[in-house]
């Protein structure tokens, strides 16, 4: 009879226990979106850049190959949209969070960029947004497209 207590203790010490580590390892998971740890930022980050690279600067038949005059008109900020162009957006870079469908509260920054300079075409300098700030972390998708013929990099800094 000791031996048959015995093996029930151990048995049920080991369930306990298993229950606690399983507890330990999957509770914490339970409350991770309701923590700030920038994965969100993330997501908006690549999705920005693909609603760039393939849409708003791109005619709908060639994503990735960005229209010189609509990227021209986009970042000339004057808040006339597209001026008459051809282009899949109604306003430009004068209304950043709006143009891109993001939240006022989050921080982008969008360059067009070749060798880290950013270019300009049209007369335009192709950057849009505040400078990125240096006290937080800032999340950055990037999008080879074609611009004039050439390989650039497309760059949207999130934060």
């Amino acid at each position: 009879m000791r031996a048959q207590t015995s093996i029930d203790f151990v048995v049920g010490a080991s369930v306990f226990l298993l229950t606690v580590a399983f507890v330990a390892a999957f509770l914490p998971g339970t409350f991770e979106p309701f923590t700030a740890d920038g994965t969100e930022d993330a997501l908006v980050a690549d999705r920005t850049a693909d609603l760039l690279a393939e849409q708003l600067l791109a005619p709908p038949t060639d994503p990735g190959v960005v229209d010189a005059d609509c990227a021209a008109a986009f970042f000339d900020a004057e808040g006339d949209g597209a001026d008459g162009l051809a282009c899949e957006y109604g306003t430009d870079a004068a209304d950043l969070d709006a143009a891109l469908g993001l939240d006022s509260r989050t921080g982008v920054n969008v360059t067009v960029e070749e060798n880290s300079s950013v270019l300009a075409t049209g007369g335009e300098r192709l950057a849009a947004g505040p400078t990125p700030p240096d006290d937080r972390s800032v999340i950055v998708s990037r999008r080879v497209v074609l611009l004039d013929g050439e390989e650039r990099d497309l760059y949207v800094r999130v934060w």
